[in-house]
């Protein structure tokens, strides 16, 4: 018998509202009817055994990795997330007590440091600090001195489930925590004993605790190594030792979790090679400078999130005149004529170029289209901010936006469709609502389809609602939600009744949709 304490449900919810529930997929309308109808829903879930809970259908979908590269990223069913995020905050303390401390610097990859607001992770400690970490250490590589190099090959897809259970049990002592979450994997990988949810913030401390036993080992045999997630960095004296000590973490790797190294990113650098590629380019100085200058102007105009809007016009001259000296327009105009843009420097520019509500790179981005696909997430998520452009203006970059979803290179993907219609479930003001139901009749991906029902609500068109009202059941799981939720487009006393009608036959979570939508209709 396994029942989760009041609170870790509490931080569960907190954490989905807080941070989303992946990093990749945007993040489902069920938390806020679940937050909505949290009394019911949260009484019937402290009471359920969880090592008898089911798992509910997840979705997958191929994302780009890079301009070639791809890889299956998963989201859960939202219950789902609350069950395996409530499982792991009750043994997060256990998981990093069995770890590298911080205070060693070696592991800088997901410090659990949980808040009641939902935080998991140390927002001090991250990639940055890796950074540094490397820029300080080859001070003390001696000469010649050299850096070795060294990422795991598919890491989250190819964790062994029955290592994964060995690593849990050897850090905690919650036994029936440990069968939980083997379960929950279980469920979702149907047949396969190999793999963990790609995306998803519990996932990344299950992804820590296979690589402690590797962690100690290093250290064990004297390698002088730091570690972000699956990217290694190893220092030596000579190239002999590095190789050596590359050599001894595959075998590490490969003996005590089937995993292997990347070829084409396990190499080894002199100092000065490394510190050239990896460290001091001018574009990451020139990057270094702009953030320093864009955090600086967030705490000048004390922002509580560095990604909130930003009113030039309500800008001091002096304030004003930080962010001209940013040039983000030139910076980005002159990164897309590259041949191999720089993603780093692109994703910064559309992030706050979006926080200014900057207009000047549309055409940039059109014209360039193909080279920006790996950043294609941050290219919506700017139009999406684009919060001065006039009626009509909208409504020309709706319809071109709308467009990529026929013949361009990003039409190719679901994942990508699916950011394009997301643009327009949640207002009306990119217009272009004539096409949606055409766009629906002819898309076959699940996640695609429930996006398209949703903007069919949104644009309030009623009558395609009234010939869903028999058929509710026979739309999968995900897409049976967005009917329910985006049907309260329909006349008040009309979906009254069909709520009231429905409800019987309904689970808990499409409960919490039906009263959330009758409480938030899409009509208003």
């Amino acid at each position: 018998m396994l029942n989760l304490q009041e609170r870790s449900w509490n931080w569960a919810l907190a954490h989905a509202l807080e941070v989303g529930d992946t990093d990749v997929f945007p993040t489902p309308f069920e938390y806020q009817a679940i937050a909505h109808d949290w009394d019911n829903i949260l009484n019937k879930l402290k009471d359920r055994n969880i090592l008898e809970w089911c798992t509910r259908p997840a979705r997958t979908l191929l994302s780009p990795k890079a301009k070639y590269g791809f890889r299956a990223i998963t989201q859960l069913d939202p219950l789902d997330l609350l069950v395996y995020s409530a499982l792991i905050y009750e043994i997060a303390d256990d998981l990093e007590d069995r770890r590298i401390s911080p205070q060693d610097e070696i592991v800088f990859s997901y410090r659990v440091a949980t808040t009641r607001e939902g935080q998991l992770f140390e927002p001090d400690i991250g990639y940055r600090q890796f950074l540094e970490k490397c820029r300080s250490k080859l001070l003390s590589c001696g000469d010649p001195g050299v850096i070795a190099t060294a990422d795991i090959s598919d890491f989250y897809s190819r964790i062994y489930h029955h290592r994964l259970e060995n690593g849990l049990q050897v850090a905690t002592t919650k036994s029936n925590h440990v069968k939980a979450i083997m379960s929950l994997l279980s469920g979702w990988n149907g047949t396969e004993t190999f793999g963990i949810p790609v995306g998803s913030a519990p996932s990344r401390i299950l992804a820590e605790i296979v690589l402690s036993d590797v962690d100690e080992a290093l250290l064990a045999n004297g390698v002088d190594f730091i570690r972000f997630n699956d990217d290694y960095r190893i220092f030596a004296s000579s190239q002999t030792l590095a190789y050596k000590q590359i050599a001894f973490l595959a075998e590490t790797l490969f003996r005590n979790h089937g995993l292997s190294l990347q070829p084409n990113k396990t190499a080894i650098f002199s100092a000065p090679e490394f510190h050239q590629q990896f460290l001091t380019t001018p574009l990451d100085r020139e990057m270094d400078s702009l953030h320093e200058r864009f955090q600086y102007l967030v705490e000048e105009l004390e922002l509580e999130n560095p990604y909130e809007e930003i009113e030039y016009e309500d800008l001091t001259s002096e304030q004003q005149e930080i962010v001209d000296a940013l040039n983000l327009v030139e910076i980005f105009q002159e990164e897309v004529e590259k041949t191999v843009p720089d993603l780093p420097v692109i994703k910064f520019c559309l992030r706050h170029l979006g926080q200014l509500g900057d207009d000047r790179i549309i055409e940039d981005i059109f014209d360039n289209l193909e080279s920006l696909t790996p950043a294609f997430v941050d290219i919506i998520s700017y139009f999406t901010n684009l919060r001065f452009l006039n009626v009509d203006e909208r409504s020309r970059l709706g319809s071109r936006i709308l467009a990529l979803l026929e013949n361009s290179i990003v039409s190719e993907l679901a994942y990508h469709r699916m950011w394009i219609i997301q643009i327009f479930t949640n207002s009306r003001e990119w217009d272009n609502e004539g096409q949606f139901i055409n766009f629906y009749n002819r898309e076959i991906d699940q996640a695609c389809k429930r996006k398209l029902i949703l903007a069919i609500g949104r644009s309030q068109q009623i009558h395609w609602f009234q010939s869903q009202w028999r058929t509710l059941f026979e739309h999968p799981h995900w897409q049976r939600r967005a009917v329910l939720a985006a049907a309260s487009c329909m006349p008040s006393d009309a979906r009254k009744h069909w709520y009231k009608s429905i409800e019987p036959q309904l689970d808990m979570l499409e409960l919490a949709v039906s009263r959330w939508a009758r409480n938030n209709p899409f009509s208003q």
